[in-house]
């Protein structure tokens, strides 16, 4: 019985382990060698864990509408980085680049953001 006990204790600590390492994997969504940047109008700012999300309207060059969702940190980290929920709101329009995702999807993992004031940020 001791030992399917600890079988079992292990089994799940692995699982764990795999969960977490798999949600961290930031190039298994993202593709890091490339970046991507684009333009928008903001339409919500989620200042949320763990992950903050920036939701852009991008109009592209056949004046085509997308909606784009923009990852980055948590609070904690973004606040550090001088970001702070009053400092997107919607309709205000920003410009980004970031990782684009591998699949081609309209969301991408923030690396700069040029904010309204036209002042540009570092964020990972």
């Amino acid at each position: 019985m001791r030992l399917f006990v600890r079988f079992f204790f292990f089994a799940l600590l692995f699982a764990a382990v795999g969960i977490v390492s798999a949600h961290h994997a930031l190039t298994v969504l993202f593709d890091t060698s490339t970046t991507v940047d684009i333009a928008g109008e903001v339409t919500e700012f989620e200042f949320v864990a763990p992950h903050s999300y920036i939701h852009l309207s991008v109009t592209d060059r056949t004046g085509e509408r997308s909606a784009w969702q923009i990852e980055t940190y948590p609070p904690g980290m973004l606040i550090r980085k001088g970001l702070i929920p009053d400092t997107l709101r919607s309709g205000d329009w920003i410009s980004v680049r970031g990782y684009p995702t591998r699949d081609g999807r309209p969301l991408m993992r923030l690396l700069i953001i040029t904010l309204p004031n036209g002042e540009e940020r570092q964020i990972q």
